[in-house]
This record gives structure tokens, sequence and C-alpha cells, in this order.
């Protein structure tokens, strides 16, 4: 007989390969727990009724049939929830879905209820997207309304997903480290501590009044859960290396062991010495409604110096008074800042109280600006190519010139290309 091992081994390779036809149609189960070390998972789902489960927020339907889960997408109503009745604080969620039609949707962890939000609920979101921008697997701030690790930058994740077809995930949650996987493929690697526990729940998008949507659906089975994972429960050789830090002012090990440094930009500015061509910059921005300023990056390679400035503006008050090169983003006064990671889509500048992720990302032959999981810029990186030896001096420096600007979190690591 064939061991368990071997078997879900070979349901994997059927999920990611999707070339074997039979896959294709039936999608691959879980195998069950036979030994003592599957005993331990927890099914959430008896396969017969929603036992065990509550919805907390919207109308949409949600129904059992043929041994899985059914949410259904409905008019006039915001976004639903089919929760468990149990909190879980480290653990490693397994589960399979499919969704036909193009509605959106995900399933939400260390979620707690929000009585009188329009969710109804605030917590991480593994998405499920279908469209085309393919961010299935990322980690979506529900409640927030904030991207906390999209796969904008993680290709073979977007790759990864199935439309139409059974797929297949993995969420690990231990202390503020979470990773997740579709159908074996690593996706969303982040350091976050907002959220410690909470409940699991079913999500099905809202679809406003477009009619489109109706007749689209989600289901969910084989849904099991293991609490307080040991260490060897865990994947960590098989999450995606990049890695999505969230905490304030401070580095994580995982974030370390990826190659982070810290910046101390309290004086406006920050210097950092590499010996790689390649390095990525990362820091939080919040703006009030006077906000106006720049960002300047530079770069010296054996005499040779490259300098770029990135555009800080609160385009929420003042994005109608200002020419689209001078907005949110934008390589001041040469490139303007658009929306390339999500094609027809705006980007996302914040206001308020929430924090906007700025990154720049220096490669061998481009420079890229990114705000909040988007790249908005890219550009040729000036011509140094004769120059590129030896250490590469890097320098930041935050030009306030208008209202208010707080920065925090500022972070460095060099990079291959």
């Amino acid at each position: 007989m064939m061991q368990l091992s071997a078997i879900r081994a070979r349901c994997h390779q059927w999920m990611i390969g999707a070339l074997l036809f039979t896959a294709a149609l039936t999608g691959c189960q879980h195998a069950p727990a036979t030994s003592e070390e599957d005993s331990r998972w927890i099914e959430l789902f008896d396969g017969q009724s929603l036992t065990g489960w509550s919805q907390v927020n919207g109308e949409a339907p949600y129904d059992v049939l043929d041994g899985v889960i059914r949410g259904t997408n409905v008019l006039d109503s915001p976004n639903s929830f089919l929760a468990t009745n149990e909190a879980y604080s480290d653990f490693v969620l397994e589960f399979e879905s499919r969704s036909i039609g193009d509605a959106n949707s995900g399933v939400q962890f260390r979620t707690e209820r929000a009585p009188g939000t329009w969710s109804g609920v605030v917590g991480y979101q593994l998405d499920i997207d279908p469209t085309a921008r393919r961010w299935t697997g990322g980690i979506y701030h529900e409640g927030v309304h904030v991207w906390r690790h999209s796969m904008a930058r993680n290709a073979d994740c977007q790759a990864a997903y199935q439309h139409g077809d059974w797929n297949a995930y993995r969420i690990e949650a231990v202390g503020p480290v979470i990773a997740t996987w579709v159908n074996d493929v690593p996706c969303a690697h982040m350091v976050g501590d907002h959220h410690a526990t909470g409940f699991v729940a079913l999500q099905v998008h809202a679809i406003g009044q477009e009619a489109q949507y109706l007749g689209s659906f989600t289901e969910w089975r084989g849904l099991r859960i293991l609490n307080d994972p040991e260490t060897s429960d865990l994947w960590l050789a098989r999450r995606a290396a990049s890695i999505e830090g969230w905490l304030e002012n401070e580095m994580s090990e995982t974030e370390i062991e990826k190659g982070w440094s810290l910046l101390d930009i309290s004086n406006d500015s920050a210097a950092f010495v590499t010996g790689s061509e390649g390095f990525e910059i990362v820091l939080d921005m919040r703006l009030d409604d006077a906000a106006e300023g720049l960002l300047e990056y530079t770069f010296e390679e054996a005499g040779a110096t490259c300098t770029g400035l990135y555009q800080i503006l609160n385009d929420v008050t003042l994005g109608e008074t200002r020419a689209g090169a001078a907005l949110m983003g934008s390589y001041r006064d040469k490139h303007e800042a658009e929306n390339l990671s999500e094609p027809g889509r705006p980007k996302r500048v914040y206001s308020s109280e929430r924090w906007n992720r700025v990154r720049i990302v220096v490669t061998n032959d481009h420079i890229q600006h990114w705000l909040n999981s988007v790249k908005v810029v890219e550009y040729p990186r000036c011509e140094t190519a004769d120059a590129r030896s030896g250490e590469t001096q890097v320098s930041l420096k935050l030009i306030p010139q208008n209202g208010r600007i707080e920065s925090r979190s500022a972070k460095i690591r060099t990079t291959e290309n």
C-alpha cells in the first residue's frame, strides 16, 4: 500500500503541474489522517453541516453541497464571512478552494468581529483573486484596507493559481511570522504584530450592484488546522525568499536572515555602504493634508553618481492642484507615477492615520518606485556600468517642503540583480 507521504506528494505534483487532465477536472484532496502525527490535525468542516461555524457579516448564503461549503455572491450586500466559533493563535491551516465566476474571495485568519464597520471584521486575509493581477496567496488586511503582502513581485505565485479548478492552500502563522502557499508554491511571507489570535472565516466578496458577478460562487473543502505546531511541522525552508516586515522601527530575526538592515533617518538622511550593484530601500510615511516633499536617493560607484527624486505628496487633498509628474510616487518632473501592477486601477495613496509604504528598487539596469504594494515608476538606471566595482555608497535624504511628513521603519538590503 502506498505510504501517506507518497500519496500527498503525488497529489501536490498533480496540482502544481496543472497538465494532467484528471487533476484539472477533479483537483486533489488531502489524504485522510492515519498516523499518530496526523491525529493532531483538527477537521474544521465535517462535510455535512455548518456545525462550528457562524455568519458574522453580509447576506451571502453559505450552503453545504456534495461535501463542500459553497458561498454565493449576491447584490447589495457588504462582504460576507462564515467564521469558526473557535479562535486560533499559532497554527498551520490547510484547505482547498475553487471559484466559479469572476468575483473575489478569500480566507480570513486571526480575525475578530468589528461591529459597526462595513466589513464587520478586522484581521488578515489570504486573498483569492481571479483578476488579471493574480494576487491569490497574498495577504490583505481586511477592515484596515491595506495590502500587507501583495503578489505583485512574486511571478511564481501569480502563475500557481488555476482559476475554476480546485487549488490547495497552506497558511503558517506562528508568532508574528506568516507564510502562505498556493498549490505548494511559496507566496506571501511577512512579519507583523497586528493580530495574535482570532477566528478563521470564509469570505464572499461584495459585488455591489454589478450584475455580471451574479452566479459567481466560491467553494471550500478539506479545511483542517494544526494548533501550536512544532518547528518540524513548518515548511521553513520552503517559504518565499522575499519578506514584508511590519514591525515598527524594529527588525525581526527573519528579516535579518534575509539581509535587511535598519536605516536611521532621524536627521532626515541616512547612508549605507554595499558591495552589490543592486539594493532595495523601504520605509513607511504618514501624511497630513498639506504634506509635500521629496525623498532623494543617491548612489555612487567609483566616482560615478546617480541621483533620483521620489515625490512625496498627499494626493488625496492636493492631487488636483499638481501636475502628473509631481504626484505621489513620481520621479519629480520626469516620470509620472501610475499603477503599473494593476492595469486600469489607480495607485493607492493613504491620508490621515494610515501609513504609506514607499519602496525604491535599484537593479543592475533599472530603478523602480513602488507605493503601497504596486510599482508606479520604472526607468533605466543611469550609465555607470564601467564604474561598477568595489563598494557602492548609498544615501537617502527626506526633504520636507510643506505640511507634516512622518517616517518610520526605514530599511535597506542588497540584492543580486
